[in-house]
């Protein structure tokens, strides 16, 4: 039948079963069989929660594919287009050109990626669990923070560095919580400072039971151990968003300085541009895994939507499916070369087994249940004898009886992470600096306010002396005079910052131009003014009321819906300098100052106010200080503020004038204080 070449996408369980079978079944010179895959190794992924407990080597859990799988090709380029109708793939090249490979056949293996943007703030503040190297990360962090809270002098934020908190009750995040708390609590007495009653490990499920796939019976036995074992348990309690201070319920706010995410998952880039009908980002097959409509297209494991013949239900993404579902598919591919009928995909579940820490575990198999000791005994066996090869299966064994008989290994290899760009999200009242801290990061704001806030001998209970928005940055000063921060930085609203590393923001501000000009304005702007330095101005603008300045809304209210020529016309007939634009009558939308209808001239008349006029404007509320609005009338260069009622509802109370609150100012101070006039 001359030599046959299929394309294997993907190197996890269902992949390697597939190629191991198809090996098996045929001779090289029958078949060509490559696999493409990232990594160059199967992560065995049950175990990754016991590497992160060190109840197993890092390396213990990983398989080299080119020792697991002799005869095969194995190819660790990366496949960025499956072209259907000319039986190619199309990947990425050793020196990042596209080339092109034909098949045969094709096999979609590639399961599906992490995708933590499932709730704001997780992707920027909590660790992952899906590669090895996650794994490896995560249990660096664990332990590195055990290390602070060893030395940390305030108890308070000891606990908070010993407070773990795992989002998702499925196998993963119990059998990652059960890992942490076993590793916590019994590496305490290891450390002089370190209490157990301390440590706080906090798993959050949205539903009412964890672990959902299993029975009722065993749900409750699983979650009356782990809380007896310290684990904190947080059920139909879904989280909102993720900070660096911990995750935010409905009705709740979890502190903690570690997130791990178990949850949220999206579709392969490959299988998105893949032109293949599917079901909720998974690949549609016929019973016999073939894609719809496709005699030489396959697909298999967490990617695809395949229909389990045995009950008639869609298979579950576990990694038992995904095997048997790997060697169907060789059988079925066997069978097609050899002129041979298919057969549908037919597979009754076998167990299910779920460690949760402490020597406990839950298992259900071929119709009985186990729970305790005798079910992680059992749990541990059957994992070791899936284990593909007997080096790996001895390795294993001998880790996890040396744990029976000594302490878990606290070592971890602490490396200076690469600066890099990236996202960070805060809540109203998250520190995003605090003053006296060393300085290590530059931050521009994308969404939302942060207010400046500084603690100096005549406030020792600090005051707000600054708000800046959208679009403004701060942490420069201390980064170039490489000093401890001068003041703190707290989100005044929900918060959306661009973090930029120390090493990335030098090099960065020092070979482009326009970051180094703003740089330079800022650190200018932002210097002690002349009445900044003048104590009785500063005590007068701190004994002034906000409210004797404010004045009325100016009226009319643009709508957003209004065009340049109604505006325009609002300008000719009325006095102020500008005019708030309000949807409603009440919250604030934006600004139109004479400036913007000028810019905006030439364009066309029925243009609506939304086009030209300024969105999110800098506001003040009527609770802020003199000292807020002072201080953001010189950040922003600007001779009115509005000022609204709060930040939440942005309900327009009225503006304020510059002038008219530094004159008012200086009128209670007198003129001793007034600045010197030139010679």
């Amino acid at each position: 039948m001359g030599t046959k070449r299929i394309i294997i996408i993907g190197g996890g369980f269902g992949g390697v079963k597939c190629a191991r079978t198809l090996r098996a079944r045929f001779r090289d010179s029958d078949a060509e069989i490559v696999l493409f895959n990232k990594e160059n190794h199967l992560v065995f992924s049950p175990l990754l929660a016991d590497a992160v407990g060190s109840s197993l080597n890092i390396l213990d859990v990983i398989v080299p594919l080119r020792q697991l799988l002799p005869g095969v090709l194995c190819r660790t380029e990366e496949i960025r287009h499956i072209d259907l109708a000319a039986n190619e793939v199309e990947f990425e090249g050793y020196d990042g050109k596209p080339r092109r490979l034909a098949y045969d056949h094709v096999v979609i293996g590639c399961g599906n990626i992490s995708n933590l943007n499932v709730v704001p703030g997780m992707a920027d503040h909590a660790f992952p669990l899906k590669t090895v190297g996650d794994a490896a990360v995560l249990r660096t962090q664990i332990l590195q923070q055990m290390e602070k809270a060893e030395v940390c002098e305030d108890p308070a934020h000891r606990r908070w560095l010993l407070s773990f908190i795992v989002v998702g009750g499925g196998y993963s995040g119990v059998e990652t919580a059960g890992e942490i708390n076993d590793l916590v609590r019994t590496s305490a007495r290891f450390y002089r400072n370190i209490s157990p009653d301390e440590m706080t490990v906090t798993l959050i499920h949205s539903r009412d039971q964890l672990l959902p796939e299993i029975s009722p019976p065993l749900r409750e036995f699983a979650r009356r151990e782990m809380e007896h074992a310290g684990v904190t348990m947080k059920l139909n309690a879904r989280v909102q968003l993720a900070t660096g201070e911990g995750v935010g319920l409905k009705d709740d706010f979890v502190r903690g300085g570690t997130i791990v995410c178990t949850i949220g998952s999206t579709t392969s880039p490959v299988v998105d541009r893949l032109d293949s009908p599917k079901e909720k980002g998974r690949l549609l097959t016929e019973s016999d895994l073939r894609l719809r409509g496709r005699a030489n297209a396959w697909a298999i494991g967490d990617c695809a939507c395949i229909i389990n013949a045995h009950d008639q239900q869609p298979s579950p993404p576990t990694g038992q499916f995904a095997e048997r579902q790997g060697r169907q598919c060789a059988e079925n591919i066997g069978r097609v070369l050899g002129g041979e009928p298919t057969r549908p995909f037919s597979f009754k579940v076998l167990g299910q087994l779920c460690s949760i820490g402490g020597h406990c575990a839950v298992a259900e198999m071929f119709g009985f249940r186990l729970s305790g000791f005798l079910a992680w005994f059992t749990w541990r066996g059957v994992y070791l004898f899936k284990l593909p090869d007997w080096s790996r299966r001895i390795q294993v064994g001998m880790d996890w009886a040396w744990l029976l008989f000594f302490p878990r290994d606290l070592s971890h290899l602490k490396t200076d992470v690469t600066d890099r760009i990236s996202h960070a999200h805060y809540e109203p009242g998250d520190y995003v600096i605090r003053q006296g801290e060393a300085p290590s990061s530059f931050y521009v704001i994308e969404k939302g306010e942060v207010e400046i806030f500084r603690v100096a001998p005549e406030t020792p209970q600090g005051e707000v002396i600054a708000v800046i928005g959208p679009g403004n940055f701060f942490g420069e000063a201390a980064l170039i005079n490489n000093q401890p921060r001068g003041a703190s930085v707290r989100a005044r609203t929900p918060l959306e910052v661009v973090v930029m590393g120390r090493n990335v923001f030098t090099t960065i501000s020092k070979s482009l131009a326009p970051l180094r000009a703003a740089l330079t304005a800022a650190i200018t702007r932002r210097a002690p003014s002349y009445w900044q330095q003048q104590p009785d101005i500063m005590a007068a603008l701190r004994d002034a009321t906000l409210a004797d300045f404010i004045e009325p809304v100016p009226q009319p209210l643009l709508k957003p819906t209004d065009t340049l020529s109604e505006a325009t016309r609002v300008f000719a007939h009325y006095t102020p300098d500008f005019f708030y634009v309000s949807s409603g009558g009440a919250r604030l939308d934006g600004i139109v100052t004479l400036t913007d209808i000028l810019r905006a001239q030439g364009s066309p008349a029925v243009t609506p106010v939304t086009q030209f006029m300024t969105k999110s404007p800098v506001a003040i509320t009527q609770d802020d200080t003199c000292i807020v609005a002072a201080a953001a009338f010189r950040e922003h260069g600007l001779k009115f503020l509005p000022v609204v009622a709060d930040k939440q509802s942005l309900r327009l109370v009225g503006f304020i004038r510059a002038r008219r609150l530094l004159a008012g100012v200086l009128q209670k101070v007198g003129p001793t204080s007034a600045p010197p006039k030139p010679a």
